[in-house]
């Protein structure tokens, strides 16, 4: 036993000094972030999956049951791992928790790992913490309950990892992780992996010198990287593609987020909104140890620079601290507006995941330069610190009691409820306020009976006086299909809320209605299948030889 805790100290006290910040994650009741509808999201994919899309992609129930292809545009990561937690304890919000739970413990041995890289144990076990312990990361889990940024900003060390391990050794099982590493980046956020790619170049650059065999490790990168755009493949390529078919203006412009200097020193703390000006209630500070840990250094680079045995990491992690202070202020505005997607990034206080990113890479820096003697006690303190003084950010505004059949009623059925983050249908007039009276209807006849065999497979029975248009009450979007009798009809999209309607002749008729994958979607989804088994050839023996050959 004895042998067993100290083997594993440093990975106790990771979870030992993590439950603070956790334990409204792991006790009873729940709490109402800005982005509740994740909840709907955890919904809609769990319905998604039982309804037997493959890869899902339509949440049958949004829009009060005129359902959205969300999967389509949005990361799908976080609900992957939400809706496998929801069919475990069969509670969204208890679902919802326990995505947020993981994101942090992820993080926290994630970026332990990752330090461990440059760094001893004492001084990863002090950045891991403070990767944890920073004011943002508060903001993500108990104000803004932002999911996808919560998991992305936990697979970052990873990334980070795997990109060094291919470096020292390229290795096919460390090309594998790599892979399967940067799919599950991709996936986990829209846009985090894109902001994040510049500061991954830039560490490749760093530490391609030091690599001892260059060639194979490039070329196992390249294969790593190839490898995880074709088996994310399914998700982005449809998305990019039909990206024209939805509405492009987002309600949170850029320009308007974008925090003041002091905003990022002081600290505050709020429960409220981004607002344009410096009136915001919420908070954008960076964190007082974030800071003492870039100031000190900076200082010891000046006039200790030999203390760092690893000054690349040291310029790699001061860069992008700088970096993103510079973008995060309305003068980067013109750059900003280079991006073809820049709206969509919404708030330029989300590099504050970098901050605190990089301000624990160079915390654990500063650890290991002091002397052995003092590295516990600098640790001991820094812990101490970092804990006490963001401690009481981790925690939510208030605690409530309430059932999933509660929320559930308020995002699909209550009028009251807006779905604005959901960007409509170009041919959609009008946003529904309420469920239909009837899944299907008909001008000139009557509707003898409406069978849902799945929430995305239909089937009606109608009687018609006369030639007439039939309305199934779902959004037209591409990869919807209708049948009459059998035989596939067109169908088009009417007024006002953009529903499907085909034209049906006179007589008795029996009508299906059936999402399926569209052509270009199936293509995609060949691809992430190819790419699949490419990927999982690596950990064969005959895998393992035709990869080296093709790199070596």
């Amino acid at each position: 036993m004895k042998q067993y805790f100290r083997t594993y100290l440093f990975q106790i006290l990771l979870l030992v000094f993590s439950v603070p910040a956790l334990y409204y994650l792991i006790t009873p009741g729940f709490y109402e972030p800005h982005d509740l509808h994740h909840l709907a999201d955890i919904y809609q994919m769990a319905r998604a999956i039982t309804s037997s899309q493959f890869p899902p992609r339509l949440g049958p129930d949004f829009t009060f049951g005129f359902s959205y292809p969300l999967f389509n545009f949005y990361y799908v990561l976080p609900f992957y791992i939400g809706s496998l937690f929801y069919f475990l304890f069969g509670s969204l919000t208890a679902s919802l928790k326990s995505v947020f739970l993981l994101s942090c413990l992820l993080s926290v041995f994630g970026m332990y790992l990752f330090l461990k890289e440059f760094v001893g144990k004492v001084a990863s076990l002090a950045g891991a913490v403070l990767f944890l312990y920073t004011p943002y990361r508060a903001v993500q889990l108990y104000v803004r309950g932002a999911i996808g940024e919560a998991l992305a900003l936990a697979l970052l060390p990873y990334v980070a990892l795997f990109i060094i391990k291919v470096l020292k050794r390229p290795k096919p099982i460390y090309i594998f992780c790599s892979a399967i590493m940067f799919s599950s980046f991709i996936l986990s956020h829209n846009y985090f992996f894109a902001l994040s790619t510049p500061f991954l170049i830039f560490l490749f650059l760093l530490i391609f010198p030091e690599s001892e065999d260059k060639k194979n490790a490039v070329s196992g990168l390249i294969i790593a990287a190839v490898l995880s755009i074709g088996l994310t493949a399914y998700w982005w390529l449809p998305a990019l593609i039909e990206q024209g078919l939805v509405a492009s203006i987002t309600p949170f412009p850029l320009v308007d987020h974008f925090p003041f200097i002091k905003q990022l020193i002081l600290p505050s703390w709020g429960y409220g909104s981004s607002v344009w000006g410096p009136d915001d209630q919420i908070s954008f500070q960076i964190g007082i140890v974030n800071l003492l840990a870039v100031l000190a250094s900076v200082v010891i680079f000046i006039f200790k620079r030999s203390l760092f045995k690893n000054s690349r990491v040291f310029i790699w992690a001061i860069g992008g601290f700088f970096i993103s202070i510079f973008f995060m202020n309305i003068r980067s505005l013109p750059i900003w507006k280079m991006l073809p997607f820049y709206n969509f990034i919404q708030f330029p206080w989300r590099l504050l995941s970098f901050t605190a990113f990089f301000s624990s890479i160079l915390l654990a820096l500063v650890i290991e330069a002091l002397p052995k003697a003092r590295k516990v006690l600098f640790t001991t303190l820094t812990l101490a610190m970092a804990t006490l003084l963001t401690y009481g950010y981790f925690r939510p505004s208030k605690i409530v009691y309430k059932s999933d059949s509660d929320y559930l009623n308020y995002f699909f059925s209550d009028p009251t409820y807006s779905e604005d983050y959901l960007l409509l249908p170009k041919w959609v007039g009008v946003r529904p306020t309420k469920k239909p009276d009837h899944k299907v209807e008909v001008e000139n006849g009557t509707v003898e009976e409406i069978k849902e065999i799945t929430p995305i497979k239909w089937s009606s029975r109608v009687s018609l006086d006369q030639n007439s248009k039939v309305k199934f009450n779902t959004y037209y979007f591409p990869g919807w299909t209708a049948s009459v009798d059998g035989t596939a009809v067109q169908i088009t999209s009417g007024e006002p809320y953009g529903q499907i309607e085909l034209s049906v002749s006179e007589g008795k008729h029996t009508l299906e209605f059936i999402w399926k994958e569209t052509k270009l979607r199936r293509a995609a989804d060949i691809i992430s299948f190819i790419s699949l088994v490419a990927t999982f050839l690596l950990l064969t023996e005959k895998g393992k030889a035709v990869f080296r050959r093709s790199y070596v």
